[in-house]
């Protein structure tokens, strides 16, 4: 058996490491959002370099909410946030990059059934409350 003041020490790393995250995603989020602030004062915004703003934006924004979801799981312990995080990390793959359609197709696969096990786990865990 594992003695109590091993599991509080690694309650304490767990959250430890859960700030880190939350503090370096902060960080790293800012400083992206004044770079590419300055790359928006200082170059001539046509149509082609708005949607790469647009779209490095989006990664910064999705990424800075992984980093969230990340710290959350490992203080929460929840199979719910783990889906989440999961979700995130693919609505930012299939947002971001450029697949081909067959991957796109297993991604938005994917994400249909993994809110479907949300939902059963979700409806799981309100029966058993009741």
């Amino acid at each position: 058996m594992i003695s109590m003041e091993v599991v509080n020490i690694l309650s304490r790393v767990e959250k430890f490491i859960a700030i880190v995250i939350i503090v370096v995603s902060f960080i790293l989020f800012i400083l992206s959002i004044y770079t590419l602030t300055l790359d928006v004062l200082y170059s001539e915004l046509t149509g082609e370099y708005i949607y790469v703003f647009f779209s490095q934006f989006l990664q910064n924004v999705l990424l800075f909410i992984i980093g969230l979801e990340l710290a959350l799981t490992l203080t929460k312990h929840s199979f719910s946030n783990i889906i989440e995080l999961l979700l995130f990390a693919l609505v930012r793959k299939i947002l971001i990059s450029t697949e081909p359609s067959r991957d796109i197709a297993l991604i938005i696969f994917s994400i249909i059934a993994l809110i479907a096990v949300k939902q059963f786990i979700t409806r799981e865990k309100m029966s058993e409350d009741l």
